[in-house]
């Protein structure tokens, strides 16, 4: 028995603060001084789990398969995305996460994968991750 991958990635999202002062030329690029916040030495983060949907499905366009290659293709675009969506909040794209196979073992040796699970923020050492939230 074989379970999909659910088409949702998570993206880890951290607290910053600007660390210097205004570039001169800030107005004109947009461009800002910024480094993690910290709190007691902890990076302050939120998990958000993204729902993906091809909209092209809705055109007749047949359903591609989700698969790890695809979600991490897509991490790297949601990233940089929720960076120039949020530049006016403190919150920037810090890590993503793809779902992760929960796995049976059979007697006879082969493996099945019977379910899935979203990735927590990790990393439990740096990270103090706030409530989940979804976009």
């Amino acid at each position: 028995m074989m379970v999909p991958m659910p088409t949702a990635i998570v993206l880890i999202v951290c607290k910053t603060v600007v660390a210097g002062a205004p570039d001169a030329n800030a107005a004109y690029t947009g461009w800002q001084d910024r480094e993690w916040a910290t709190e007691h030495s902890m990076m302050v983060c939120r998990r958000q789990e993204v729902s993906l949907y091809d909209p092209d499905v809705d055109r007749g366009a047949q359903a591609q398969t989700f698969t790890p290659e695809s979600c991490w293709r897509t991490a790297m675009q949601l990233g940089p995305a929720f960076d120039a969506g949020h530049k006016n909040s403190n919150w920037r794209f810090w890590r993503a996460a793809c779902p992760v196979p929960i796995v049976r073992k059979n007697p006879d040796g082969t493996e099945d994968v019977i379910a899935w699970k979203m990735p927590d923020c990790g990393h439990r050492d740096t990270v103090v991750c706030e409530v989940d939230t979804a976009i």
